[in-house]
């Protein structure tokens, strides 16, 4: 099978290539953004790490930027029969703070690409959404729940959403749409609240929460991409999953046991809520379940363990 995957090298995209790869010929668009997180030359370390277990022989590298129809069309002349789309800004923060960039970042590459799966014939097209389209929810929210997001983040994955399934009614194009939460593990970003804990915990510095109640559906890369793939692969269409651990944890919990992990002498602070982002809870992963034969295997405590010793090893500690 012909598979594309745009954001191929990023943190998520680059484990589902893994996986897929062992079996299918991938297409990968990537255009190299650090988001301003990091020189070059250390994100061109961490994409070779990210990549190191791909079966190169059936991945082809195309580094570009969705938004270019030139590099579409490159892309799809190889006639996918499946299009992954990861790629646009991954937090929040980055988009509220530079709509004017971020935001065609999420609709128009988007739109770019289910016109292009559209007039290619291709079979599924895969949208990696997020769990801010639902705003402020409680523990046990279901894919059929409302959706009130409180930050321009969250609207614009909600618009890509809408965009998915009007192609999709007007033009027989087949979807799935993903909503992760809280993804974190080896090969992240130094600036996501588990690396940055982990960053703050190994200098002995304060961890700072914005609000320590709030919970949070953490999910370890490994199990998103797992998920992901069963979801591309099924013959299941035209649903939204939740694909995440499917348990909530704390903000403070989270802190508590990074400290145990790595050891730290760091104290806490709590700030109170960041207006930014909305009280958040446990997803309901049941349809994943039932109808993907999903299951996370990582529980909190476990992925942060492993993180940690990737850390350690990435950064020649140990």
């Amino acid at each position: 099978m012909r598979i594309l995957v745009t954001g191929g090298r990023g943190f998520i995209g680059s484990k589902i290539v893994e996986i897929l790869s062992q079996d299918h010929k991938i297409t990968v668009i990537d255009n190299n953004d650090s988001y301003g997180l990091m020189p070059d030359n250390e994100l061109e370390k961490l994409m070779q790490w990210r990549s190191r277990n791909w079966n190169q022989k059936n991945v082809l590298l195309i580094r570009g930027d969705v938004l270019d129809r030139l590099t579409c069309l490159k892309a799809f002349s190889h006639r996918p029969d499946i299009a992954i789309h990861l790629a646009t800004y991954p937090r929040a923060k980055i988009v509220d703070n530079d709509p004017i960039n971020g935001v065609p970042k999420v609709i128009n590459t988007t739109t770019n690409l289910l016109w292009h799966c559209v007039h290619f014939n291709v079979k599924k097209f895969v949208y990696i959404s997020s769990s801010m389209v639902y705003g402020h929810f409680k523990d046990g929210t279901k894919e059929d729940a409302n959706t009130k997001p409180i930050n321009i983040y969250g609207e614009a994955k909600l618009t890509g959403e809408r965009l998915v399934k009007l192609f999709a009614k007007r033009d027989n194009l087949n979807y799935v749409i993903i909503r992760p939460s809280g993804v974190y593990g080896p090969g992240d970003l130094p600036d996501r609240v588990v690396s940055k804990f982990f960053d703050k915990a190994l200098k002995d510095e304060t961890l700072t929460l914005h609000n320590g109640k709030n919970k949070v559906d953490f999910t370890f890369r490994d199990d998103a991409a797992e998920g992901i793939v069963k979801a591309s692969l099924s013959s299941v269409a035209n649903v939204s999953f939740n694909i995440t651990n499917g348990k909530a944890t704390t903000l403070s919990d989270l802190a508590e046991t990074i400290i145990e992990i790595t050891g730290s002498k760091s104290d806490v602070e709590d700030t109170g809520d960041h207006t930014l982002y909305p009280s958040r809870g446990t997803l309901d992963i049941s349809r994943a379940k039932d109808l993907l034969g999903y299951q996370p295997k990582h529980d909190l405590k476990k992925g942060l363990e492993s993180y940690y010793e990737w850390i350690r090893h990435y950064s020649g500690k140990v």
